[in-house]
């Protein structure tokens, strides 16, 4: 079209407070998320799912996330997946996710495009009956983002021995999300979403 209308002019939104709140939800008690693994299900609240997303969105501000930051996963389809995301999309970050059966060539040519702040990544993957652990790929992903500040662990198989000091970057510290959550679990700091231009 010529000349270019200038569609929903001034308006924002926020991709994760449209999912988390829409127009027509539901009771906060009913079932938001089933995640169904290989190895169990999980079944998530509308409750549960606002508060998980809370804790972490918290925890990615007090790490220093801002609007504008880029965000990576180098993780599976499961539920941590989804609030780590709809925890970075409310504070205006970007979000991208790589599964972790992609190669280490293939995930680096998307992440060293973006030259993420902040990386989720499992520790192992189950995959027809077999774990697979992560820790030669993380490795080798982190030592080539200079500028990744922060690796969060999830801990995606609990048999899976992981070294996390060598997984460091080199700028940058390492931690689970048990503890990256830790510190601001307790805080009574709300869910705020900013609001991008669509």
């Amino acid at each position: 079209m010529f000349p270019r209308p200038a569609f929903f002019q001034g308006s924002t939104l926020n991709f994760a407070e449209n999912l988390l709140y829409p127009a027509n939800a539901p009771s906060e008690d009913s079932i938001a998320i089933i995640g169904a693994t290989e190895a169990d299900r999980e079944f998530i609240s509308w409750k549960e799912l606002r508060e998980r997303v809370r804790q972490c969105a918290n925890a990615l501000k007090e790490a220093g996330l801002q609007t504008g930051d880029r965000v990576a996963g180098f993780v599976g389809n499961h539920a941590n997946t989804v609030v780590a995301m709809l925890a970075a999309a409310s504070i205006g970050a970007f979000w991208t996710g790589v599964s972790p059966d992609t190669g280490v060539h293939a995930v680096l040519e998307r992440l060293k495009q973006i030259e993420p702040k902040i990386l989720f990544a499992d520790n192992a993957s189950l995959y027809n009956g077999k774990v697979h652990g992560s820790y030669a790929k993380v490795r080798e992903i982190v030592s080539e983002l200079p500028d990744l500040e922060l690796l969060v662990l999830f801990e995606t198989a609990k048999s899976v021995d992981f070294d996390l000091e060598g997984v460091r970057p080199a700028n940058g510290k390492v931690v689970t999300l048990a503890d990256f959550q830790l510190a601001v679990r307790d805080q009574n700091a709300a869910l705020e979403f900013v609001s991008l231009k669509p």
